[in-house]
């Protein structure tokens, strides 16, 4: 049970805030979280800052994980303390923001009693918890909250210079045992890392992150709002904002090789995707706080017989890996490991560019992607591979474009398709639009007015 960066710490209650109170808000909106002491933040739209202003030493050091540690000096005990965390809400994008920020710390009150213990177990919506650096490491927090009076919170303000007295609260976080020293020596040997054993397991994957914009209608016009997926969804050919899919796992940097399988016709191929050769094409990887972020794109570039060959991605179910390469020493040499993590799935989905009339009642979808609906869809079974449904409406899909009729659906393009609307459906009456290809679904997209 060890904390290194008292950091991790602050990062971790960041992200239960963010995801909790985004979760409870029903994902409609972004909340942005902070650090800093409250003078310090620079306000931005449903802002949630957490500031580390008190910690002290608690309860009695204890010699962390091994008995056999020589000598028992107390730089090689942990360390436990108590951090204690004054919480503001903030917001400047509104005529009234100090009643947005009234809310967001309801909900983050909400949030602090209905998750007292953290650990490597907690996850929100997918996304866990924890940073990294705190996972497989035993760590279980206490959150409390610190109730004060009146006078006690006003007291609070007059402490910091110039300060404005805001709405706040306080808690703080108990079981926090800061990293020992690593031990001179142990009463039993152990084995020499890189010749008989490795420093990790490897790499392990917790969950997988991704966005995803839809235009809603209004009166006022279409209201743009993105949506978080997890499990992750690619949406392909979708707007760079969207491309960006947030890895979150142990033992895992910018520099793992990332593995994927990706539906191809009726198989499934497996390949190593190398981001130099691909950065012309979009894919890009880096390390962020809050994991390792993929840059995705509709093809990905690999080797065939040798020959550098792109590959359009289809929709359909597809599976994330990555590696990590350890050293071994193996008479007297270096020798390079493989390790694999574990697999996360995730969906490729077609993304809707656009909609349009070609007569009346008749319309046809165009997708955004590189790949070629024609030549993926199986011969004579077009049905068992696309399904379209309009304002809840099942469109019968079928292979003869040239006979469509009330009520059809069938491939008009490479990506593109044609449907009519049925007959008792009226054209000019908003209408939700589903469209899956191998079971994988659209964007949220509309026809039709409000």
């Amino acid at each position: 049970m060890a904390v290194t960066n008292l950091s991790d710490v602050t990062s971790s209650l960041e992200t239960l805030l963010k995801e909790n109170i985004e979760r409870r808000l029903g994902n409609m909106v972004t909340v942005n979280t902070s650090s800093v002491s409250p003078l310090d933040v620079s306000p931005m739209g449903h802002m949630v800052n957490v500031f580390l202003f008190h910690f002290h030493p608690e309860g009695k050091q204890s010699i962390h994980e091994n008995s056999a540690i020589d000598p028992p000096v107390p730089a090689s005990f942990s360390k436990p303390v108590t951090l204690y965390y004054h919480l503001t809400a903030h917001h400047n994008a509104s005529n009234e923001p100090h009643l947005i920020e009234q809310d967001l710390l309801g909900h983050a009150l909400a949030t602090l009693l209905d998750y007292p213990q953290l650990n490597d177990e907690r996850f929100i919506g997918g996304t866990q918890v924890f940073e990294t650096n705190l996972t497989d490491e035993g760590n279980e927090f206490e959150l409390e909250v610190v109730v004060k009076s009146d006078n006690e919170a006003l007291t609070v303000w007059a402490g910091y210079e110039g300060g404005a007295i805001r709405p706040s609260l306080y808690f703080k976080v108990k079981n926090v045992k800061l990293q020992p020293e690593m031990p001179t020596s142990l009463a039993s040997p152990i084995l020499t890392i890189g010749k008989l054993v490795v420093p990790n397991m490897g790499p392990k994957l917790f969950s997988m992150q991704s966005t995803v914009t839809a235009s809603f209608p209004s009166v006022d016009g279409p209201i743009d709002r993105q949506f978080k997926k997890s499990p992750a969804e690619l949406y392909l050919g979708a707007a760079p904002t969207d491309l960006d899919f947030t890895l979150k796992g142990a033992s895992i940097d910018q520099f793992v090789g990332v593995d994927l399988s990706v539906p191809v016709g009726n198989t499934t191929e497996t390949l190593r995707v190398d981001f130099t050769d691909n950065a012309p094409h979009g894919w890009a990887i880096r390390t962020e706080r809050t994991g390792v972020v993929i840059t995705f794109a509709s093809s990905v570039e690999r080797l065939v017989s040798g020959v550098p060959t792109l590959l359009a991605l289809e929709p359909g179910p597809a599976q994330l890996g990555v590696t990590k390469t350890e050293y071994l020493e193996r008479e007297g040499a270096q020798v390079p490991v493989e390790i694999p993590s574990n697999r996360i799935a995730f969906t490729l989905n077609p993304h809707i560019a656009s909609i349009t009339p070609t007569v009346p009642r008749r319309f046809r979808i165009d997708l955004d992607g590189d790949y070629d609906l024609n030549a993926m869809a199986p011969p004579g079974a077009h049905s068992a591979f696309i399904r379209l449904a309009v304002g809840g409406t099942v469109i019968e899909v079928v292979d003869n474009l040239g006979a469509l009729t009330d009520g059809q659906c069938a491939i008009s393009g490479a990506r593109s398709l044609d449907f009519i609307l049925p007959t008792a459906t009226d054209d000019t009456t908003l209408a939700y639009v589903q469209l899956w290809v191998r079971d994988s679904v659209s964007q949220p997209f509309w026809i039709g007015s409000v």
